[in-house]
């Protein structure tokens, strides 16, 4: 007879959140044409002292840090919303 062992559960640990979520869609045709680049990212942040456009600027800036290739994408969608419900 053989016997299992089962491992304790890790306890979860929660990220800290930020007070509001957004969410960001850029695109931008691919070179020779063919279809299009698209990237949405998401996520939580803090914007004190902020306003939308600076997160918005902020946001893009690192997107396109990430990915050079966006420079200049078309912005498909932006929200950013308290996270309050």
């Amino acid at each position: 007879m053989s016997q299992t062992t089962i491992a304790p559960a890790q306890p979860t640990v929660i990220k800290p959140q930020g007070t509001h979520h957004y969410v960001l869609t850029l695109q931008k045709p691919l070179p020779h044409g063919g279809g299009f680049m698209v990237n949405t990212c998401k996520g939580t942040c803090s914007p004190v002292g902020m306003t939308r456009h600076d997160v918005y600027e902020r946001l893009v800036a690192e997107v396109v840090r990430q990915m050079p290739e966006l420079d200049r994408a078309s912005t498909l969608f932006f929200d950013i919303q308290p996270k309050q419900l």
